[in-house]
């Protein structure tokens, strides 16, 4: 089974899904946007069983509405992941109503923007624990040293580290990824971003091999769609294909998909 891990929608009816751009992006939401609708045909099209529909934060900020309504209209193909403002009076108490009462399948610890605390709210970290689903981090390369130092601190939670941190390969695996990797409740999220960061120093299927070693196999293919959109979607899924050609067929099926079920297991 093939999971497209990173995808993000935005719905083709604007007055029932309003826009609401939040942290500056390029307006990709605008120029080349994709409804769950579509995504079903694009997925089939390209041999794709599943995809997790990641809260597109330049898009809509914090209203969750449409990746929530989406997934309910679909749950055996889609997962949600949500993000909210941490910042708010009562973070804890939100998350727990979009994960009890709209049924979502993820957090998404943005830090790329008005909110830049990795540790912080700290009983938002005990409460996602609690509620037993994956967080994923979202920061630029100059924090991962802080996020080598925190995660060991942190309530047992699956952490996924989206888009490997913006990390960039000209040197080999950063120091500070390869620490993260071999911490045993993190998972990396290898992106199209990921993959072409690879390609300027190296051939991505051997950075994809080796982040897979480090990691002991905890990595996931996501194709950024349609955030990334230069290609058409099924050539964004035929790069991934192609980054796990290097590996074994069981760490094959684990990239392309099986470490997603691990995290989102509805799914399967």
């Amino acid at each position: 089974m093939i999971v497209d891990a990173h995808v993000h929608v935005v719905a083709a009816d604007r007055d029932r899904y309003p826009l609401r751009p939040g942290t500056a992006t390029n307006p990709w939401y605008e120029t080349h946007p994709c409804d769950a609708d579509d995504l079903v045909g694009l997925l089939a099209g390209a041999g794709v069983d599943r995809a997790v529909l990641v809260q597109a934060v330049g898009a809509y900020s914090f209203d969750n509405t449409y990746v929530l309504d989406a997934t309910a209209a679909r749950a055996g193909t889609f997962a949600s992941v949500v993000c909210t403002d941490r910042a708010a009076a009562d973070p804890v108490g939100a998350v727990g109503d979009l994960v009890r009462g709209r049924g979502a399948g993820g957090y998404r610890w943005f830090t790329v923007g008005d909110d830049p605390r990795l540790a912080e709210p700290a009983g938002l970290w005990t409460a996602l624990a609690a509620l037993r689903v994956p967080v994923l981090v979202v920061c630029f390369p100059d924090r991962l040293d802080e996020l080598v130092e925190l995660v060991p601190r942190l309530p047992a939670v699956p952490l996924v580290l989206d888009h490997c941190g913006f990390a960039t390969f000209e040197r080999g695996i950063p120091d500070a990824l390869a620490a993260l990797a071999a911490i045993p409740t993190v998972h990396l999220k290898v992106t199209t971003e990921v993959l072409r960061a690879a390609a300027d120093a190296d051939e991505p299927a051997e950075v994809v091999a080796d982040l897979m070693a480090r990691s002991g196999g905890r990595c996931l293919w996501g194709s950024d769609w349609s955030q990334t959109h230069d290609v058409p979607y099924g050539e964004l899924v035929e790069e991934g294909r192609r980054a796990a050609a290097g590996l074994t067929a069981a760490d094959r099926d684990a990239f392309l998909g099986g470490t997603a079920l691990t995290l989102w297991p509805r799914l399967a």
